[in-house]
């Protein structure tokens, strides 16, 4: 994978590009091998993000004709021409390195960016002796390459810029929309409307010196734009370029007034434009003329599916011929150079080429090759006086199940996290986004989604979107990481404009507001849930507590049963008989009231006492 940072030299000669681990790659391009590979000092913390070829002197004039030899001494030996590569570092730094010494010549003096920068601009036939930067902090510095010292500062804006470009008293800069600035009143003088995310690849093209245009790239958008710098009125695009992937390098030329495009996908397919500057038209972009791809040969490989060898860089202008192109193909490491002819009546060129490693062997012929000595591991003998026995040394082999459950593995550290992320998105792994959104700390979300670029902004949506359409746990996670996504990258969001905002959030919208709608049901169908379980478990209890055994009874001896029972039926028979007798007596008393007819007894029964108990009472109390 390479870096949207590379660039052929003036002469034609190196091509050079920064990898991905931060270091300088200089090719060849007559032999197609590594020239130098240049790595700064602590360029783990110090790496170089962008470049620029600068080339300072002039050419000989009494040369007419230039071989490959002379170009190589003008450039080594520096009679003439000085060739110098500037560097622009992640502390907002400018260096100057020196290919022939392959060293750091010299470094601009003044307080430079305070942040990274992001684009390196440099045009001899403009001002051969200014060098522009733009950083992520919104700023232009004008730099001057005799004296290495800071210049001008130019505050653009609070935005992090992406590319620069100057003309004559005019900078263009590139974010999430192209931007005109006046040099010398520092205002800006108008916005070029057509983008909506970050910008960086612009390059100048100048038919004449009243008819000068600027072509764009972005990040997210398959086609390139054209723009005219001296209509003022117009804002618009005068012409657009379709590709089939996102653009990554951009060559124009002009050539009898016809621009000359060449363009290389993100899908490794270079893309060949050629239009008349006077018969531009933007209702329909424009289709590419011809299409060049390298097919791998299976013959060799004995496949029977055909792989795509990647293009990463293309030019015309230092093609061998006219009517040639020339293509950079292959690895990061291992890159091929070759002069394509151009053919009128084919549109799509497939060219079939050996393997990648077919040629990198033949590449390395003639070099010196290291050689390991061989050793026969079962006698291999520790001469340790703690381990001076035999021991055979075994290699412990990860089968490529686990290594690939390790990587995917997501860890709680943020950085590890965006990058499972970013590889997830990138390749619509289920298993990685399912791991990665598996976390739910607010945090190392928030962590996460801060270092996320904004290319991806579009697809996490898409992703979050379909997490909404699942069960509830699923929802909950998605509506944090929307939260979150909506907080920082709320300025990417506003530049998509209403309509394609409202597309975007169209799903989640209708999800959340389907949801809330039946919000207040769901909540009185959950409390009149609640009371049900409540009743239940009281009932439950109630029949548990009525199970109880209230009286816990101990039997004893026989014995004691036996004398209790004797004891009872005695006290039972004598009061038994006595209330017999008392049954009797009471019995003859009523008879003998009703035989003297006398009603006393009854009245007695009736009001619970009687005037002749009254008198009996009386007269014992007088006794």
């Amino acid at each position: 994978m390479f870096s949207l940072s590379r660039e052929f030299s003036p002469c034609g000669k190196y091509c050079a590009y920064i990898s991905q681990q931060g270091k300088f790659v200089v090719h060849d391009v007559e032999t197609s091998a590594i020239h130098q590979v240049y790595t700064p000092n602590m360029h783990l913390n110090v790496p170089c993000t962008s470049f620029a070829w600068v080339q300072i002197g002039e050419e000989q004039k009494n040369a007419k004709k230039k071989s490959k030899k002379a170009r190589s001494s003008l450039v080594e030996n520096g009679s003439s021409v000085k060739l110098l590569v500037a560097f622009g570092t992640s502390k907002g730094g400018v260096a100057f390195y020196n290919l022939a010494t392959a060293s750091i010549e010299h470094a601009c003096k003044g307080d430079g960016h305070t942040a990274p920068i992001t684009a390196i601009y440099f045009n001899a036939k403009h001002n051969p002796d200014a060098l522009y930067t733009a950083g992520a902090d919104g700023k232009v510095i004008e730099w001057n390459i005799s004296q290495c010292s800071q210049q001008r500062v130019h505050h653009i804006g609070v935005e992090k810029l992406t590319c620069v470009l100057a003309h004559s008293s005019t900078i263009v800069t590139g974010a999430k929309q192209l931007k005109l600035w006046n040099i010398e009143n520092e205002a800006m003088e108008r916005t070029l409307i057509g983008h909506t995310s970050n910008t960086p690849l612009l390059q100048l093209v100048a038919l004449d010196a009243d008819n000068i245009y600027v072509l764009s790239g972005s990040v997210n958008d398959r086609n390139l734009f054209l723009w005219s710098l001296n209509d003022e009125q117009n804002n618009s695009p005068v012409a657009a370029f379709a590709l089939d992937d996102v653009p990554e390098y951009i060559s124009p030329k002009m050539i009898d007034g016809k621009l000359h495009l060449i363009a290389v996908s993100r899908t490794g397919i270079a893309h060949y434009f050629v239009r008349d500057m006077g018969k531009l038209s933007v209702k329909k972009p424009y289709r590419a003329s011809h299409t060049f791809e390298i097919a791998m040969d299976t013959v060799s490989t004995k496949k029977q599916a055909v792989d795509r060898i990647p293009v990463f860089i293309a030019t015309i202008q230092h093609a061998a011929q006219q009517e040639h192109i020339l293509l950079g193909y292959g690895s990061e490491w291992y890159v091929r150079f070759e002069n394509v002819p151009i053919e009128e009546n084919v549109k799509m060129n497939v060219i079939v080429r050996e393997p990648i490693k077919a040629f990198e062997g033949k590449a390395k012929e003639g070099e010196q090759k290291s050689k390991t000595p061989t050793v026969d591991t079962s006698n291999v003998e520790y001469m340790n006086a703690a381990n001076a026995s035999r021991k055979t040394v075994k290699e412990v082999e990860i089968p490529m199940e686990v290594r690939l459950e390790n990587l995917s593995t997501p860890k709680t550290s943020s950085k590890n996290m965006i990058h499972l992320l970013i590889q997830g998105l990138h390749s619509r792994d289920a298993a990685l986004l399912k791991n990665v959104f598996a976390v739910d700390d607010s945090e190392v979300i928030q962590q996460t989604l801060g270092r996320l670029p904004s290319q991806y902004v579009s697809a996490l949506l898409n992703e979050l979107s379909y997490m909404m359409q699942l069960k509830t746990m699923h929802v909950k996670t998605a509506v944090c990481w929307l939260k979150h996504l909506i907080n920082i990258h709320a300025s990417q969001l506003m530049a998509l404009g209403s309509s394609n905002l409202q597309s975007n959030f169209s799903t989640c919208l209708g999800i959340i507001e389907y949801r809330v709608e039946h919000l207040n049901s769901l909540s009185r169908l959950r409390g009149r849930l609640g009371l049900l379980i409540d009743q239940i478990d009281r009932s439950k209890n109630l029949d548990d507590r009525s199970n109880m055994n209230v009286l816990v009874y101990q039997e004893g001896d026989d014995s004691d049963v036996d004398s209790m029972l004797e004891k009872d039926d005695a006290d039972l028979a004598g009061s038994s008989n006595e209330e017999m007798y008392e049954e009797d007596d009471n019995e003859d008393e009523v008879e003998a009231g009703y035989a003297n007819g006398t009603d006393s007894g009854v009245e007695h029964r009736r009001n619970g006492y009687s005037g002749r108990d009254s008198d009996e009472e009386s007269m014992e109390v007088s006794d």
